[in-house]
């Protein structure tokens, strides 16, 4: 089940938007929670949680319909890089720019041929 914290007004210059984000905190510790993501006018996104993460890690958001209880699963996560991670705030809640993870192509495996086996 995931943690659910106390929601907070947005700023009046952001889009606010009931995401799941998951992943590793600071501790080392798998985490679910629904939190809001701010979209502001800036360009950046930003989330709010209980749990602590450090910079450059990788947490997956998941878009919701809904609030609370009713929020339903909305779309596939999407890989972010936790960045300008900040200590929490007196709510207990740490205020982390995230930044969309880009796929990354596998190298490509060069096979040798072996040359044809001779009788």
């Amino acid at each position: 089940m995931p943690t659910e914290c106390a929601v907070t007004t947005a700023p009046s210059d952001s889009t606010n938007q009931s995401v799941e984000v998951s992943g590793w905190d600071a501790d080392g510790q798998f985490f679910v929670e629904i939190a809001d993501l701010d979209l502001t006018d800036s360009g950046d996104t930003i989330v709010r949680l209980c749990h602590r993460v450090h910079s450059g890690s990788l947490v997956f958001v998941r878009l919701l319909h809904g609030d609370g209880e009713n929020a339903r699963e909305k779309g596939h996560p999407s890989a972010n890089e936790a960045q300008a991670t900040e200590l929490p705030d007196l709510a207990g809640r740490c205020r982390i720019r995230l930044t969309p993870c880009q796929p990354r192509t596998a190298p490509r495996m060069v096979t040798k041929r072996r040359p044809p086996a001779s009788n």
